[in-house]
């Protein structure tokens, strides 16, 4: 068992020395994807610088362009401005190019860190190797996806290095044939064109590279995950170590406990060995008395007189020596060679009683060898003490024991829970490989359509030259007339078309505010005629409202064709028929009416406020001003509940637009509105009646 847990302690030894080089490994991959992913932002601000040295280019190409015509003699220097630009654009992309090798390089010392970590595992042991191969095995195949991707980077930026310096070129092939040509602005929208065109395909490099930006970073994320997990195994390989070596102590405890059992086991035996003497000693004794005999015969006169006493004690010896036979029986705890020594102790001392005669002689050897077997009997319990002294250490020993195991089994489980959080880093990792190898393919494609816009921009650039040149040729060759320049001044004419034209403003506005004075009139009416008062005793509710309706009828119908009259003759209103202006105005009036006795009937005072706040509405949502599409949405629902809606449509068509169909389902609305609040004034009288003038009424029907 010593071996073993030494065997243990040392293999967990090792493994923890080996654990430092896994900490070492991981720490060095996730400094090297740190690195990588510094390179590709140092690549993505040169390609940023390049997209900002295009605009820069871009820009002042087309302020050359525009004012060609009135700087020719600044011409030169201007082209010798956009060749310098040109040559800073081919050191970005030189740059850029720089940049690209720089992250390859980081790729390829990334794929060394996880070969050197590779190399540490493999010096593990061989189940934390088969725990940790898949992994790095993703590892070595995601830093080789990368290495590629990044030299397909590489290419791409060679090609757009000689791109641009084809571009360059033809650039300056164009600048020639301007200083050769001048003025002529065909060449400079040439090369701005071309310009416009490479910033194009810059930018959308620029938005695939962030592609590969992000992959880089779900990377860094993995190797940093990898690295919180290798430090939990180590730490949890730390644990399992000190959990082995208080195993170890254990175990170095139990086999003390062990080997002072063993030594009292051998003073066990010694004791039993000088029992062993003293009983040989008792057999020479035995012979002796048989030897003395005659000696005895002489004495036997003697012995005669005090047999009796001499029996007495001999049967008190014998209880004695039975005793302590027992006694060593329980202290040996059976052991088969005491109990044989036991019996035949009693044997001898049977045979010493029944030759009793003869014992007289030999009672001083018999004497002595009972002191050397008393004295065998307490070396037996000194050795029975140190068994139990011993059988004490090695419980002792075997509860540490039990602790170091317990504290064996939490290591262990420590070092699984590592291994766990290890084998999660490890999927992280692998998924960010994943994300990474899908930016790089992103990367490639984008770099791929960047490949392919610079051959479009290059045979565009050329063609664009080739039309430019053309249009120039036919567009010095028109000649204006004073016909093109009036067609210039006004290309389109607008024709003006009239639907219900009205002569004035204020015809215009006349349906809003004639229906605006009649509501106030029915509302002042209110206030002047008692709509809720009467002088007798009103035979009932309908009987009622026809006495106050009557008088409202007739005051509406006045009021309405007062308004008429101050409209048609005092301010010379025009409208499309004089007799439906009168019926309709009356309509509107008796609508109004009808309204106002239905809520100052019902509510009272209250009722005239309501009426109030309804004007205002009305006022807002009849659209008599303007369109109802121009007011606040929460508004509109209100405008086909309200009469004066019907009522400034209704007078619009009869004072411009003439269509009377349109009018008479105006009349239609204001009917309804006239029928309805009327059957609500009479149910509102009628409830009144049946409350004040029940009991007058009763009576009055009893004495007629």
């Amino acid at each position: 068992m010593r071996d073993g847990s030494e065997k243990v302690t040392g293999g967990l030894n090792k493994l923890v020395s080996k654990s430092g080089e896994l900490k070492t490994g991981t720490t060095d991959l996730s400094n090297g994807m740190g690195k990588l992913v510094e390179g590709q932002s140092q690549l993505e601000e040169g390609s940023q610088a390049i997209q900002k040295g295009l605009q820069e280019l871009n820009s002042n190409v087309q302020k050359s362009a525009a004012g060609l015509e009135e700087m020719q003699s600044k011409v030169p220097s201007i082209l010798n401005t956009v060749n310098e630009k040109i040559d800073g654009a081919g050191a970005n992309v030189n740059q850029l190019n720089e940049l690209t090798q720089s992250t390859a390089g980081d790729a390829k010392n990334a794929a060394q860190d996880v070969a050197n970590l590779q190399k540490q595992i493999e010096s593990l042991p061989k189940e934390y190797q088969e725990q940790l191969q898949p992994f790095v095995t993703s590892a070595v195949k995601s830093t080789a996806t990368v290495q590629q991707k990044a030299a397909g980077v590489a290419g791409g930026t060679n090609k757009l290095n000689e791109e641009v310096k084809q571009l360059k070129g033809e650039i300056h092939q164009t600048t020639n044939g301007l200083q050769k040509n001048l003025p002529n602005p065909a060449g400079i929208k040439t090369l701005a064109g071309a310009i416009e065109k490479l910033t194009s395909a810059q930018n959308e490099f620029v938005s695939k590279f962030h592609g590969f930006g992000e992959g880089l970073d779900n990377a860094k994320i993995g190797a940093d995950k990898l690295k919180d997990g290798s430090v939990q195994l180590i730490d949890g390989v730390t644990q399992l170590q000190s959990g082995s070596g208080k195993v170890t102590a254990g175990l170095g405890q139990l086999s003390a406990g062990v080997n002072q059992l063993a030594d009292g086991s051998g003073q066990v035996t010694g004791g039993l060995g000088t029992l062993s003497v003293g009983v040989s000693k008792l057999a020479d004794g035995s012979g002796q008395v048989t030897g003395g005999l005659g000696t005895l015969s002489v004495g036997v006169t003697k012995l005669a007189d005090g047999s009796s006493q001499v029996t007495g004690g001999l049967g008190t010896l014998s209880a004695g020596v039975n005793q302590l036979a027992d006694g060593s029986g329980q202290v040996t705890g059976g052991l088969g060679t005491l109990s044989a020594g036991a019996n035949q102790m009693a044997g001898g001392v049977n045979q010493l009683a029944n030759g009793s005669s003869q014992v007289t002689g030999g009672l001083g050897t018999l004497f002595a060898g009972a002191n050397q077997m008393a004295g065998g009997v307490n070396q037996l319990a000194d050795g029975s003490g140190q068994v139990t002294d011993g059988l004490g250490t090695l419980s002792v020993g075997a509860n540490q024991m039990a602790g170091g195991v317990n504290q064996l089994a939490d290591g262990s489980n420590q070092v699984t829970t590592g291994l766990g959080t290890l084998n999660g880093g490890l999927n992280k990792m692998s998924t960010g490989s994943t994300q990474l190898i899908d930016g790089v393919n992103k990367l490639a494609d984008g770099s791929g359509k960047v490949t392919d816009g610079l051959v479009k921009v290059n045979d565009g650039s050329g063609e664009l030259a080739e039309k430019l040149g053309e249009g120039a040729e036919k567009t010095g060759e028109v000649k204006g007339t004073d016909k093109t320049y009036d067609m210039f001044a006004s290309p389109v004419k607008v024709k003006t078309e009239k639907m219900a034209e009205v002569p004035n403003y204020g015809t215009g506005f006349t349906p809003y505010f004639l229906s605006l004075g009649l509501f106030v009139g029915a509302l002042l009416l209110s206030i002047v005629y008692p709509l809720r008062d009467t002088v007798g005793v009103p035979k009932s509710g309908f009987s009622w409202f026809i006495s106050k309706f009557g008088v409202l009828l007739s005051v509406g119908i006045i009021q309405a064709i007062v308004a008429d009259v101050i409209l048609l003759f005092g301010l010379g209103v025009e409208v499309q028929s004089i007799p439906y202006f009168i019926l309709f105005s009356i309509i509107t009036s008796l609508a109004f009416i009808a309204l106002i006795q239905c809520l100052v009937t019902a509510f009272g005072d209250a009722g005239r406020f309501i009426a109030i706040i309804t004007l205002i509405m009305q006022l807002t949502t009849s659209a008599g001003t303007f369109p109802l599409e121009l007011i606040p949405k929460f508004l509109q629902p209100f405008n086909a509940w309200l009469p004066m809606t019907y009522s400034v449509s209704g007078l619009k068509a009869v004072v411009s637009s003439g269509d009377f169909d349109f009018m008479w389902q105006n009349v239609g609305v204001l009917m309804i509105f006239i029928v309805v609040l009327s059957l609500g004034t009479i149910a509102s009288l009628t409830w009144m009646h049946k409350r004040q003038f029940r009991n007058i009424a009763e009576n009055q029907s009893i004495e007629a």
